[in-house]
C-alpha cells in the first residue's frame, strides 16, 4: 500500500458515492471506519479498511476487458471510464438490504460488510497492478506501434533468443539459408534480444539520511548524478570492467551547492559533462563550471549565478531546468509561472515568458535537435509549445497546446523523433501527445474548468475520485493508469533507443519504477524496494539499467541478474520478490589427501648398506694404540 500509510491518520467521518439514475429509496453512502492508533494495539483489519476505502476513491467496480476497439490492431483494450457509473448501477443493484449492516449514527446509513470491502480492496488492487491503457487516438497510436515493430524487428515478447541467435550462426537472411555466418545481427534483432534481459535486480548505490530528488546518467551512462536535499551533489562512477567489483558505482566525488533554500530540485548536464545547472527555492539558475581541483577549490567547480529578476520580491523555486541540444543555452521554468532563457556565455537573461503559465511552472525541455521547439506544463494542467524563432521576433505565444488532465502536470519528456511527448500528471495519468494534433478552446476551456475546481492537495492527500473520467476535448493518443502521482514531482520517461523506444517508466509514490509496454498496453514490471516515494528515474542510455531516487534516501540501479529468474521465495513464491532470500552458494572444499610416504627404491638401500659396511670395515682396521696419547 505503500504511501497510503500517511493517509490513515487521517480521520474520514463519511465517504459520499453521489449515484445518480440508482433506483434506490436514498443515495448510497459508504462510511469509512474510524482507525484509532495507539501503542498498544494494532488491528490489521483498520488497515485494510482503510486502505481498501482509499483505493475506492478512483472506481468501485471491477473492470471487464472489453473487444478490441478499431484501429488498435487486434490489441485487448479496457473499457473506457464513462462506463463506470453504469457497472456500479448493475452492483448496486444486485445488493440486498441485507447485504448491509445498520449503523448506530441518526442517519441509518447502511455500510458495506467486511466481505464486501476486502473484495473491493481486492479489485482495485488487481486494476492498479495491471495497469490500464486507454486509446484515445486509434490512427496515431497505430503508427506509433508500427514504428516500435519496426525498431524491434517485428518482435513479439515471445520472440526466442535462442532462434534470433541460430539464425545469425546459420547467416539467415529473409528466409533464406546462406554460409555467411559473419554477419552480425540486425538493429531489430539486438533490441530483441536487449529488452529479453530486462532489469530485475536492486543494487543499493547509496543510502543517505536526507531525501534524494533527482538522478541523471551522463557521459554515456558511465557516470550517475545525484542531488539531495542535504544541499549536496553526488557523482558516482561504475568500476572498469577488468576490475573485480564490476558493474558497481562507487563515489567519485561530492560538494556542496551555494544556495539551496528548502532543497535541490533540479539538476541538468550538457553533454560533454563539463557543466553543470540546477535549481532551488532561490530566484536564480546556478551554472557550474569543472575545472582541476586546487587548493583554492578542492571541488573543482566554479560557480556562476543567474539571476531571475522578480518584480514581486517574493520567495521563488526554480522546479525545472533544461541545457539546450548544443549546450549554449539554459532554459528553466519556475513559481512565478514564466519561462526563461540564459545565454551560458554572457549569463545573461535573453528570452523571457511571462505568465506562460496560469500556474507553477514544473517542467521544460527543447523538443528536438535544433533547440528551436520548447515544451512546458505547469499546475494549469496545460501543455504548451513555443518557438524559439518566433520568441525572437516578439511572438509570446505558444504554437499549440495540449489539453486533457485534469491536475497538475509534473513532468513532461519527449520522444525524440519531433512527434511525440508524453506527460505525467496529479491525475494519476501519464499522457502521450502527438504534435500533429493540438487541442483546440473547448478542450483547454475543460481543462482549466476541471483544474480549478481540484480541491484537495497531492502533497498529503489521497487523490479524489473522478479523476479518471474524460475531459470533452481531450485530444491526448492514449492514457495510462497504474502508477501513483503523491506528495512530490513524479516524474515519466520514455525507454532509450537500445530498448526500441518501447517502453514508458515512472517513479511511483507506492516506491516503485512502473514500467509500461506500450506494444502490450500493461504494466510490464514493477521494480520494488523503497519504502517512500520513488521521485526520479532514469534509464541507462547504453546498457539495460535503470538508476532511481527515493525520499527514503536510496540511490538503486536495477540491472538483469539471472538468478532472480531461477530462484523463487519459499514465502510467496514471487519471483519478482526472491533476491532478499537469496544464498550464496558456499563452496565445500575438500580436505586434501593425505600423502602416502614412499618407500625407499631397492638401489638406495643397497647403497646405504654398503656404505655402512665399509665405515665398519675402516674402523676395525684401527688399534688401540692408534688412539692413544
Amino acid at each position: 500500500m505503500g504511501n497510503w500509510l500517511s493517509s490513515v491518520f487521517f480521520n474520514f467521518d463519511s465517504f459520499l458515492f453521489a449515484v445518480t439514475g440508482v433506483s434506490f429509496d436514498r443515495r448510497l453512502y459508504l462510511r469509512a471506519y474510524q482507525l484509532s492508533y495507539n501503542r498498544n494495539y494494532y488491528d490489521p483489519s483498520g488497515l485494510l479498511t482503510a486502505a481498501a476505502q482509499i483505493a475506492a476513491t478512483e472506481r468501485m467496480s471491477k473492470r471487464k476487458p472489453s473487444a478490441s476497439q478499431p484501429g488498435t490492431s487486434g490489441m485487448s483494450a479496457y473499457n473506457d471510464d464513462t462506463d463506470m457509473e453504469a457497472e456500479m448501477k448493475s452492483d448496486v443493484s444486485d445488493w440486498d438490504n441485507d447485504d448491509f449492516t445498520t449503523s448506530s449514527s441518526d442517519d441509518d446509513c447502511p455500510i458495506m460488510t467486511k466481505e464486501q470491502e476486502e473484495q473491493m480492496f481486492e479489485r482495485e488492487r488487481q486494476l492498479a497492478f495491471r495497469g490500464r491503457l486507454t486509446v484515445g487516438d486509434p490512427e496515431s497510436f497505430d503508427q506509433m506501434k508500427s514504428d516500435i515493430e519496426s525498431r524491434c524487428g517485428g518482435c513479439r515478447p515471445s520472440t526466442s533468443v535462442a532462434l534470433i541467435c541460430l539464425s545469425r550462426e546459420i547467416g539467415s537472411r529473409a528466409g533464406k539459408l546462406t554460409t555467411n555466418k559473419k554477419q552480425p545481427l540486425s538493429s531489430g534483432a539486438q533490441v530483441a534480444v536487449n529488452n529479453s534481459f530486462f532489469p530485475n535486480s536492486r543494487k543499493v548505490v547509496q543510502k543517505i539520511q536526507s531525501k534524494t530528488f533527482c538522478c541523471q546518467y551522463v557521459k554515456d551512462g558511465r557516470e550517475l548524478v545525484v542531488a539531495s536535499q542535504d544541499e549536496k551533489i553526488r557523482f558516482f562512477k561504475k568500476d572498469a570492467p577488468y576490475e573485480k567489483r564490476s558493474n558497481r558505482y562507487v563515489l567519485q566525488k561530492e560538494f556542496q551547492v551555494q544556495a539551496c533554500g528548502w532543497s535541490i530540485l533540479d539538476v541538468a548536464l550538457d553533454r560533454e559533462g563539463s557543466s553543470l545547472i540546477y535549481g532551488a527555492w532561490v530566484d536564480a539558475v546556478f551554472y557550474g563550471r569543472f575545472t582541476e581541483p586546487s587548493a583554492e577549490n578542492p571541488p573543482g567547480v566554479t560557480w556562476h549565478t543567474m539571476r531571475i529578476p522578480d518584480e514581486y520580491e517574493h520567495h521563488m523555486a526554480v522546479f525545472s531546468v533544461k541545457f539546450s541540444h548544443a549546450g549554449d543555452e539554459v532554459l528553466c521554468g519556475a513559481s512565478d509561472h514564466s519561462l526563461h532563457v540564459f545565454d551560458v556565455q554572457t549569463k545573461e537573461r535573453v528570452v523571457n515568458i511571462t505568465n506562460a503559465h496560469e500556474d507553477d511552472v514544473n517542467s521544460v525541455c527543447f523538443g528536438d535537435e535544433s533547440s528551436h521547439l520548447v515544451f512546458s506544463a505547469g499546475d494549469d494542467g496545460l501543455i504548451k509549445v513555443w518557438d524559439r524563432r518566433a520568441l525572437r521576433e516578439g511572438d509570446h505565444h505558444p504554437v499549440g497546446v495540449f489539453a486533457g488532465h485534469r491536475d497538475g502536470v509534473t513532468y513532461i519528456d519527449p520522444r525524440g523523433d519531433n512527434r511525440y511527448v508524453i506527460s505525467n500528471c496529479k491525475d494519476q495519468t501519464i499522457k502521450l501527445w502527438d504534435l500533429r494534433r493540438f487541442s483546440d478552446k473547448t478542450g483547454i476551456d475543460a481543462t482549466k474548468k476541471c483544474v480549478q475546481s481540484q480541491q484537495w492537495d497531492y502533497r498529503w492527500q489521497p487523490a479524489p475520485p473522478g479523476l479518471c473520467q474524460p475531459i470533452h476535448g481531450d485530444t491526448s493518443v492514449l492514457t495510462l493508469r497504474g502508477h501513483s502521482v503523491l506528495h512530490t514531482q513524479v516524474r515519466a520517461k520514455f525507454s532509450p533507443e537500445h530498448t526500441g523506444k518501447r517502453y514508458i517508466y515512472t517513479g511511483c509514490a507506492r516506491g516503485e519504477v512502473v514500467v509500461y509496454d506500450l506494444l502490450s498496453g500493461t504494466v510490464t514490471n514493477r521494480l520494488k524496494g523503497n519504502v517512500a516515494v520513488t521521485r526520479d528515474v532514469d534509464w541507462n542510455p547504453q546498457e539495460n539499467e535503470i538508476a532511481s531516487c527515493s525520499w527514503d534516501g536510496t540511490t538503486s540501479v536495477w540491472q538483469w541478474d539471472e538468478r532472480k529468474s531461477h530462484v523463487t521465495s519459499p514465502d510467496s513464491d514471487n519471483e519478482d520478490s526472491c533476491d532478499e532470500f537469496y544464498n550464496d552458494v558456499v563452496e565445500v572444499r575438500k580436505a586434501p589427501p593425505k600423502k602416502k610416504k614412499k618407500r625407499a627404491s631397492t638401489s638406495a638401500i643397497t647403497s646405504t648398506r654398503r656404505l655402512r659396511s665399509a665405515v665398519a670395515n675402516t674402523f676395525d682396521d684401527f688399534d688401540d694404540d692408534d688412539f692413544s696419547d
